[in-house]
Formats: structure tokens, C-alpha cells, sequence
């Protein structure tokens, strides 16, 4: 089969734009875990993200999920669900809770945990599934 130069430019170009997706993407692995109130409760559409400690490399973004009505979570990185990077981390968690009346939705947690040099919260990712500790937010 012999191809016309606008065949050949076609393919290069669908072949890069399919390579450029993932590259510069570091693997990621599954990770999951709960989060609790400080009454104990699951902290339903809270959303915790992992702030990579170090360099991170260009590119990457910050794993993140957002918490079940059971306290659960799944991380995303690039894909829904696909997990982090293996690496060292801050957590932050943050809650967001409708307002009453005209209020507009608010973060009712203590605004400590909305900050990585303050949440005192870390996660350890390995190159595997990883199931992240318990974490309780306490006053």
C-alpha cells in the first residue's frame, strides 16, 4: 500500500495527538481510603487531595477525590479512578456544605485542613494498590 503525503501527514498526526495524552505521565496506582468527621461521621462531598512532597515533575497534577456517603474515596490523577503516583504526600481535605437560606455553600471544616503546611495529614503511596489510613479530622 503506498501513501499519499495527506494520508502519511493524517496518521502522524493522530499518532501524536494518541502519544501526547500520556506522555510525561509518571504510572499511577489504585488508591483509596475513608474519611471521618470529628463526630464520626463520613465526611459526605469532602475533597482530599494529595499535594506531592518535592518535585513532582512537569505535568503532573494533584491526585484527588471526592468522599462517598459512606466516607469512602477513590483517587483520580488523569483518568477517573486511575489512583497517584507512588511518592510521598501532604493531604488536604476540604468540605463543602450547602449555606442556610441565602447563605452560599461554605467549608464548615477547620480551615487548618485546607492547607498542606497545616492539615499535620500525610499519605505514603506505593507502586501497587494502596489503601490510605483512616483519616479523622478532629478539631
Amino acid at each position: 500500500m503506498k501513501l499519499t503525503p495527506i494520508l502519511a501527514l493524517v496518521l502522524l498526526i493522530f499518532g501524536l495527538a494518541s502519544c501526547s495524552k500520556s506522555a510525561g505521565r509518571k504510572p499511577t496506582f489504585p488508591v483509596s481510603g475513608r474519611v471521618l468527621l470529628p463526630d464520626g461521621k463520613p465526611a459526605e462531598h469532602a475533597l482530599v487531595v494529595l499535594h506531592p512532597v518535592g518535585d513532582a515533575g512537569e505535568g503532573v497534577g494533584k491526585p484527588h477525590g471526592k468522599v462517598g456517603a459512606d466516607g469512602t474515596f477513590k483517587l483520580t490523577t488523569y483518568d477517573a479512578d486511575d489512583g497517584a503516583p507512588a511518592g510521598e504526600y501532604r493531604v488536604t481535605v476540604e468540605l463543602w456544605l450547602a449555606g442556610k437560606g441565602d447563605e452560599p455553600p461554605a467549608n464548615r471544616l477547620n480551615p487548618k485542613f485546607s492547607k498542606p503546611e497545616t492539615s499535620g495529614l500525610t499519605a505514603t503511596v506505593g507502586a501497587g494498590p494502596t489503601d490510605l489510613k483512616l483519616i479523622e479530622l478532629k478539631r
